[in-house]
C-alpha cells in the first residue's frame, strides 16, 4: 500500500512498533502486513502447527512469522478518535486501496457508499 494510512496513524501518535518488539505472552497485538491489519497472538505451543507463530485462534490451522508484518499497534493504547480524524483515515484508506488496486476494498466501499446490502 502507499501508506497514506500510516501517514495518518503516525499523524495522531499511533505509530507502527517494529515486531521485535511485539509481546510474545499471549495477550492480543494488531499487526500490520502488506495486505492489511491482522488481529492476532503469539502461541509458543499451538495445536495444529510445528512451532511458535503469530496466531488469529487458539486451534488456528495457520499461522505467521514476523517477517510476515511490517509492525504492530497495541489495541489497548489505540486512543479515541474524532469524526474528522475518522474522515481523515477513511480518505487515507481510499488512497491507498486505489493505490494499489484493492478491487475487493474499492467494492464494498462503492456498494455502502450507495446504501446497498451486504453481499460478502
Amino acid at each position: 500500500m502507499s501508506g497514506h494510512v500510516e501517514r495518518v496513524l503516525g499523524e495522531i501518535g499511533q505509530s507502527l512498533r517494529p515486531m521485535s518488539e511485539a509481546p510474545r505472552d499471549g495477550g492480543g497485538i494488531l499487526a500490520k502486513s502488506a495486505a492489511g491489519f491482522v488481529v492476532c497472538h503469539w502461541d509458543a505451543d499451538p495445536l495444529k502447527l510445528a512451532g511458535p507463530a503469530w496466531v488469529e485462534a487458539h486451534d488456528a490451522e495457520r499461522g505467521y512469522f514476523d517477517s510476515y508484518f511490517i509492525g504492530w499497534l497495541e489495541p489497548a493504547m489505540l486512543k479515541l478518535w474524532d469524526y474528522a480524524t475518522l474522515a481523515d483515515l477513511l480518505i487515507a484508506f481510499i488512497d491507498d486501496a486505489q493505490a494499489c488496486g484493492d478491487a475487493k476494498a474499492l467494492s464494498i466501499l462503492e456498494r455502502r457508499a450507495k446504501g446497498e446490502a451486504r453481499a460478502d
